[in-house]
């Protein structure tokens, strides 16, 4: 029992057991939804189009500094935990954040989008 209540302790010290994540979604003319790290959407066309991929820093127990922004979402506003920009149709798109907490520290998160059309 004593071991149970140390190892229990010692996990309320360090801290929140949810570190940040990145979710992400592709918005098509399907029912979308969040997932975290990869995302997939089909959506019945027959056109070669983009879409918009929307990423998202959740699950941060700390207030956040900024935000910033890399690869597929490159370019978004480092005040915002969301970043949404077009993706083209079978292709991966890693978006990827790292997150700056007032206390000074940081933590690094990605998440990859991906939709397939009929075409």
């Amino acid at each position: 029992m004593k071991k149970i209540l140390t190892a229990l302790g010692l996990l309320l010290a360090s801290g929140s057991t949810m570190a940040a994540q990145m979710e992400c979604m592709v918005d098509t003319a399907a029912y979308d939804n969040w997932s975290q790290g990869y995302c997939i959407s089909l959506e019945y066309t027959m056109d070669n189009n983009p879409n918009d991929a929307i990423w998202r820093v959740v699950g941060t127990t700390k207030p956040i500094s900024s935000v910033i922004w890399s690869e597929a979402a490159s370019g978004c506003a480092s005040s915002s935990t969301y970043c949404t920009k077009p993706i083209r149709p079978y292709m991966e798109h890693v978006g990827k954040a790292i997150v700056l907490y007032t206390d000074g520290t940081w933590t690094s998160v990605q998440a990859t989008a991906y939709f397939e059309t009929g075409f």
